[in-house]
């Protein structure tokens, strides 16, 4: 039933106009400089998206006069395909006239925005890194469900629950929309309330490449690890070697990299917190313990900088990344 209240009407106006800059200022992975492939298939018909590859080929041979070029070093282009659909993602809430009347329209439209804005933004983020890290959008529940190449710890017995973070090319998946986040409203006369949903229909796919060995293999590593910030090298922590290795990894397939020649280094906050328990007194300003302001900063910058660059990735810490997941 449509509103007759002009101040709800205001309420929705804004929010309608305010969701997608939102949206856009906590969504991750589908946000320029992340994805290179990313595909707007909205106006158009059809949810799937047809995403071409090519196939692998090796450095060309040395051909001798009057001799076959295509017989010493053949090298066909035999293109292939993913298809992908896009999923529709939603979050709704409950306005009721009292909140209006006792919190006001603009505290009521700040707790809207965030809540639907951050709702469906990290819906679309777990999908996608579910995705990253076994090929489906299903939740994981054990390390065990990512079948990326882990360099990581791999002893799984060091520690009870863990984190997948990733170091990834921008390659590494495709992203499509066909909804942007979009807001309706329906006002419930019977209990007196407004409700407002806020949706958006998007969808991502791993991109493989065709290896040497002839299989197909992923633009993406996993560092998996324990997820407890009290974790130590014999306790399942990961390092900063491990970061470097799965750069190192990227690197001898020819990964692309960004704009500026980096990986992405997705970690989740236990993993952050390794990383920087190892860069601890570490360019400092002050003495004390990682939880001063010196040293976070000491340390941010060095994780920025000279870490980012020396490694070879930039580092975007997210919670978003498969996390408490069993390590049986």
């Amino acid at each position: 039933m449509a509103t007759t209240s002009s101040a709800v009407d205001a309420l929705f106006s804004d929010v309608v106009a305010s969701l997608i800059l939102h949206y856009d200022n906590f969504v991750l992975l589908p946000t320029p400089g992340v994805l290179t492939n990313t595909y707007n298939i909205s106006g158009g018909t059809g949810d799937t998206v047809k995403v071409p590859i090519t196939n692998y080929w090796a450095a060309g041979a040395t051909v001798a006069e009057n001799n076959s070029v295509i017989g010493a070093a053949a090298r066909d282009f035999d293109p292939g395909s993913i298809s992908f659909q896009v999923k529709k993602r939603g979050a709704g809430t409950y306005v009721t006239e009292e909140s209006l009347e006792d919190g006001g329209l603009a505290v009521v439209r700040n707790a809207v925005l965030t809540r639907l804005s951050r709702s469906i933004a990290q819906a679309t983020d777990k999908a996608g890194f579910n995705i990253l890290a076994s090929g489906s959008a299903t939740a994981l529940t054990d390390v065990a469900n990512c079948d990326l190449s882990n360099d990581g710890v791999s002893n799984v017995s060091l520690y009870t629950t863990g984190d997948i973070s990733f170091v990834m090319s921008p390659e590494a998946l495709a992203y499509a929309i066909k909804r942007e986040p979009t807001v309706k409203m329906f006002n419930d006369v019977d209990y007196d309330r407004y409700e407002m949903v806020a949706t958006v229909r998007n969808g991502f796919a791993r991109i493989p490449f065709s290896a040497p060995t002839g299989s197909n293999a992923y633009f993406a590593r996993a560092i998996i690890g324990s997820d407890s910030f009290d974790a130590t090298a014999a306790t399942g922590a990961v390092s900063l070697n491990m970061i470097s290795k799965a750069v190192a990894n990227l690197r001898k397939v020819n990964a692309p990299t960004d704009a500026s020649g980096f990986y992405l280094s997705m970690v989740s906050a236990a993993h952050e917190f390794h990383l920087a328990k190892e860069l601890n007194g570490v360019g400092g300003t002050a003495s004390g313990s990682i939880g001063s302001v010196a040293q976070e900063l000491a340390n941010q910058a060095l994780m920025d900088g000279l870490i980012g660059q020396a490694v070879g990735c930039r580092f975007i810490r997210s919670q978003n990344v498969p996390t408490g997941l069993a390590s049986a």
